[in-house]
Order: C-alpha cells, then sequence, then structure tokens
C-alpha cells in the first residue's frame, strides 16, 4: 500500500506566512505526526502533495518522500489527489489518503483500517472499493456529513457542510479525512466526478458516491478516539490539538510508572524518555531528546532539553540543563543552570545560581552558591565556594580551565585561564590566580588591608 499526504492548503485561517503543516505541537512540525502516523501503519512509500511555500516542507522533511505540486491549491482534495496521480496509478492495492493537517489520527486506528480492509475481503468475500474514517461529534460543525445505508455501515455519500440539506446536517456521523481507496475504481471515479458549483472545488468526498452508483461498496470505520478525527485549521485548533497531544504523552508514561504532579501545567515532547518511579512537578517543561533515568525528581518549574539525567538525581525548583548530562544521585539547583556539553558527575551539587557550561564536573563536587563554571575540568570531591568565577574568554578565544581532585577554591576567587589547579591545593577566598597552582600548595593572592581611621565617616558626611 502507498499512501499520499495532503498538504498543498493555503492555511489562509492560519494568517501565516508560514505553510501551515510546519507550525508546530510539542516542538514537532504538524505533518511530522501525519508522517510518523502513516509510517507506524506500516506504508513506507509515501507521497506529499505540497503547493504553498512547498521549498520550506521539502527543506524540513528532506528527500525521503516524494512531492507532488498542486498547481491550485484552491482546486480542492480530489485535484490535490489528481497531482500525485503518477505516483499511484499503476497500482492493483489500496491507497491511503490522508491531510496533512490531521496530527490526531494515530498508526494503530491506520492498522487497524487495512485489518478491517482484509477482515471484509477474507470473512465476507467482499472487496470493498473504500473505507472512511469516522466519528460521531456532538456538535458536528464544519466536517462532512456520513450518509449512510440505514442498519448498515455502508456509505451512501459524503455531504460537505456548505453543499448539505438542513436534515443531513443533523447527522452526526462526520468524515474523519482518512480514505483507502482500491486503486482502479479510485482513478475512474476522479476522472469522472464534477467541481461543486458552489465552490468550483473538486472534491474527493464526491468521489465516494461516484463508486457507489457504479455497484461498488465503501463503508465507515469507526475511530476509537473521536479526537483523532479533529483536523487542524485555525490557531485555536493547533492550540487544541496540542493540549491533546501532551495530554496522551502524559498518560502514557504514567501508566509505565511517572508520576506528573498537577498534570496539566507539565510540558512533554514526543522524542522525551522516562524511566518509571521518576517524579514531575508542576510547571516542568521537558523537550527534545531528554532521557530521564528511574527515581529522578524534577521539581517546579524547571527546564531539561536535549539532556540525558541519571538515576536519583534531584533538579531543584527553576533550574535549567540543557543539551548536558547529569550523573546519578546529583543535585542540580534551585536556580542553577547547566548548558553546552556539560557533564555533572555523581553525587555531585550544582546549587544556587550557579552556572556551568562547557565543563566536566567530577563525582561529589560542591558549587552550591553563585558560581561561574566555564570550558572547565573539575575533578572528583572539588570544592567551589560562593562568587567564584572561571574566566575562560579574553576577548578573542575560550581558554580551559583544569581543577583537580580534592582542591578547595575559596568564596569569590577568580581563576584566569588558562590554568590548572592542582590536587589538594587550597586558594584562599578572594584571590584573583593566574598562574598554574602545584599539587597541595595554598594559593593567596590579596593586596594588603588598609585601614583609615575616620575617613568613612567623613566620606559619608560630605
Amino acid at each position: 500500500m502507498k499512501a499520499v499526504i495532503l498538504a498543498a492548503g493555503l492555511g489562509t485561517r492560519f494568517k501565516s506566512d508560514k505553510p501551515k503543516v510546519l507550525h508546530t505541537l510539542l516542538g514537532k512540525p504538524m505533518l511530522w505526526y501525519v508522517i510518523n502516523a502513516v509510517k507506524g501503519g506500516g506504508i513506507r512509500d509515501i507521497g506529499i502533495v505540497v503547493s504553498h511555500k512547498a521549498e520550506e516542507i521539502k527543506k524540513t522533511f528532506g528527500d525521503e518522500f516524494k512531492y507532488f505540486h498542486q498547481e491550485n491549491p484552491k482546486g480542492g482534495t480530489a485535484d490535490a489527489v489528481l497531482a500525485s496521480i503518477d505516483f499511484w496509478r499503476n497500482s492493483d492495492d489500496y491507497l491511503l489518503i490522508i491531510n496533512g493537517d490531521s496530527p490526531l489520527v494515530t498508526s494503530e486506528t491506520i492498522k487497524n483500517m487495512q485489518r478491517f480492509l482484509h477482515m471484509v475481503e477474507e470473512y465476507e468475500k467482499i472487496k470493498l472499493s473504500g473505507v472512511v474514517l469516522t466519528s460521531f461529534l456532538q456538535d458536528p460543525t464544519g466536517y462532512g456529513r456520513i450518509v449512510k445505508e440505514e442498519g448498515t455501515d455502508r456509505i451512501l455519500k459524503i455531504v460537505e457542510e456548505k453543499d448539505a440539506t438542513p436534515q443531513e446536517r443533523n447527522i452526526r456521523e462526520v468524515n474523519g479525512g482518512v480514505y483507502m481507496f482500491y486503486v482502479p475504481h479510485l482513478l475512474e471515479a476522479l476522472f469522472k466526478i464534477k467541481p461543486s458549483e458552489k465552490t468550483g472545488e473538486l472534491y474527493l468526498t464526491d468521489a465516494v458516491q461516484y463508486i457507489v452508483s457504479k455497484g461498488y461498496e465503501v463503508r465507515s470505520f469507526m475511530a476509537s478516539d473521536p479526537t483523532e478525527i479533529i483536523g487542524v485549521n485555525t490557531r485555536w485548533e493547533l492550540s487544541f490539538a496540542e493540549n491533546i497531544l501532551r495530554l496522551k504523552l502524559i498518560k502514557f508514561w504514567a501508566e509505565r510508572g511517572v508520576t506528573f504532579h498537577i498534570p496539566e501545567t507539565v510540558w512533554i515532547e514526543p522524542d522525551v524518555s522516562l524511566s518509571k518511579n521518576v517524579e514531575i512537578y508542576p510547571s516542568v517543561a521537558l523537550l527534545g531528546k531528554t532521557k530521564v533515568g528511574e527515581g529522578t525528581v524534577i521539581k517546579n518549574g524547571s527546564i531539561v532539553e536535549n539532556s540525558e539525567l541519571g538515576q536519583k538525581v534531584v533538579v531543584e525548583p527553576y533550574s535549567i540543563i540543557r543539551n548536558s548530562k547529569v550523573e546519578s544521585e546529583a543535585v542540580v539547583g534551585p536556580y542553577a543552570h547547566v548548558r553546552e556539553e556539560t557533564t555533572v558527575g555523581s553525587k555531585s551539587h550544582i546549587g544556587n545560581f550557579v552556572e556551568v557550561k562547557r565543563s566536566t564536573i567530577g563525582e561529589g563536587v560542591k558549587a552550591k552558591h553563585l558560581a561561574y563554571i566555564g570550558d572547565a575540568q573539575v575533578g572528583d570531591e572539588v570544592n567551589i565556594g560562593a562568587g567564584v568565577v572561571t574566566a575562560n574568554y579574553d576577548g578573542k578565544n575560550k581558554h580551559r580551565t583544569v581543577i583537580e581532585e580534592k582542591a578547595f577554591v575559596g568564596s569569590n576567587s577568580l581563576l584566569i585561564a588558562p590554568i590548572k589547579v592542582g590536587r589538594l591545593s587550597y586558594v584562599a577566598g578572594g584571590s584573583a590566580v593566574s598562574k598554574d597552582i602545584p599539587e597541595g600548595a595554598l594559593a593567596v593572592e590579596r593586596s594588603k588591608l588598609r585601614i583609615i581611621e575616620g575617613k568613612g565617616k567623613k566620606l559619608l558626611e560630605d
């Protein structure tokens, strides 16, 4: 089976210069979800019909797929399918047709539609001409209505809302925009149907009525979840669909042993991976290809992006971890920032208002307050005092700081890179150090304290 994804719509109701199908839900383009559903349904030969800013779509999804250009994006869904005719016309199989703005359709539904076709053929000895995904909606406004033979799942026709009679508008079973057509019958129908008298569009739904009129059978397949058929035509519908996807992801992980506290506030993206006994607190954002180990706790307002957290890590409130790795039993935060290719070793503590960038932090390191560690290699059991700064940039180039194991760097010290602080060495608080410190040495760099009697009072009173 081949698949054609219709992604040529102008999306005028989006009021956007960007193609509608490239608008994102949970960090992924809308079309990404449709492609994934099709692939997950076992279909690998995929054509995408494009029109408006086609090059942007091609650039986003690459050359894995075949692209077909619809000359008139207002020509209608049947016209869009005809644009891809060279891709499927010689097939003697079924063709999946799905709208590119249907991100809630699941791969399981696509698999089940295929099974349904085979079961009807096997047990009823009928080769269906088509199957259409449908659902019942309390408010069917905006959707095509499914007109069926009474008491059966045989579809007689699909009526677009703008063409429906008052009686047809009362029908609550609606078209989900996912079709599987037997190619020879679809091909004949597409060349026989006529444009709508009201809009001038060629409707794919009219192919159903034509196929039925020739004595063939098209049946409905009910979506297991009514939300699957929801299309995205406006920014508000985008938000609605995004929220459904988010809650589905949270439910997926909750059923696998993850605790979400106030889940309606949590942001989670599709490539995130969570282990059992993870706890996620309110207003947390988990982005990109983040991976979280068993027993880890991520507290209020924290952001973790494209990072790996080991087992029993604690991320204290309002911390940010990006493109980094935090090993088991480490503590990050509160209000810490770990970024760009940093590794924090096990049982280390990166604390209040500490920023770490492009650094390797060993095991059992303590940097609990107000420090900046950039382009550094910090050994095991090092203590970084409050206010410590590794001065890694000279205005042109970045330089490395090496602090070997069990060294102590006192509060408000400045380490001017490139520099090496030896094992078990001690940097006295308030020192500005620009030379390497040997193993076991004490480094003190301070000007002599001067106390001038009465001068302070005079300055304050002047």
